[in-house]
């Protein structure tokens, strides 16, 4: 059975939405609230779900929050 078009809209929308958040709760355990703040718009605006996942990976990782705030911007 094929998945509708609105169905598939929805399960990105929350799938992003919640790489987001699972990004800025890792970054929040390593750095200062005050520093995630100002790199969430532009984490909030991204589109691209594959990216969000890069990201998600990369905050795990990353050794300074100015590290992640480049990689945003590649």
């Amino acid at each position: 059975m094929q998945e509708s078009k609105t169905y598939q809209r929805q399960r990105e929308k929350f799938l992003r939405e919640n790489t987001i958040e699972n990004t800025l709760a890792l970054l929040q355990d390593q750095f200062h609230a005050e520093a995630v703040i100002a790199i969430t718009p532009a984490l909030r605006s991204i589109n691209d779900l594959q990216k969000l996942k890069q990201l998600l990976l990369a905050a795990a990782k990353v050794q300074s929050i100015e590290a992640f705030a480049q990689m945003l911007n590649e």
